[in-house]
């Protein structure tokens, strides 16, 4: 196993938002004890539940299905990803559930490429805390 942690693509993953975060940065202080929660919740809990469900399950049994490539991505995250778009419009717009296929991309190649959960989790979780730091929460 890779350590994903010192891997240079990796650490790219997961700086390139940063400046896109600061571009778009809002001030939202002070936050409330409510938002502060939500925001743990929506910052770690959900990536958790989520990569263990998408990353954790559904991918690795896609893969074990197909093992075809394209563009450097396996068909199997591609097809995560795609659901795991749809999943959101459970309860966001179409725009926010198309908003989160790229993202998604990137978490299960990282899944792809390190072979542990612990990198789309780390790289889900630090996404959604510079989204939702950037935009604050409603």
């Amino acid at each position: 196993m890779r350590r994903f942690y010192f891997d240079p693509i990796y650490i790219g993953l997961l700086i390139i938002p940063i400046p896109f975060w600061l571009f778009f940065k809002t001030d939202h202080l002070p936050w409330t004890a409510d938002q502060l929660t939500a925001l743990i919740v929506l910052s770690l809990l959900y990536p958790v539940l989520e990569e263990l469900i998408f990353r954790g399950y559904l991918q690795p049994w896609l893969q074990s299905k197909s093992n075809r490539q394209f563009f450097h991505l396996s068909a199997a995250n591609i097809l995560t990803s795609i659901i795991f778009s749809l999943s959101h419009l459970l309860n966001h717009s179409p725009l926010w559930a198309l908003s989160t296929l790229i993202p998604s991309l990137v978490f299960g190649y990282s899944l792809d490429r390190h072979k542990t959960l612990l990198a789309p989790i780390a790289l889900h979780a630090s996404y959604n805390l510079g989204y939702f730091l950037t935009y604050g929460i409603n």
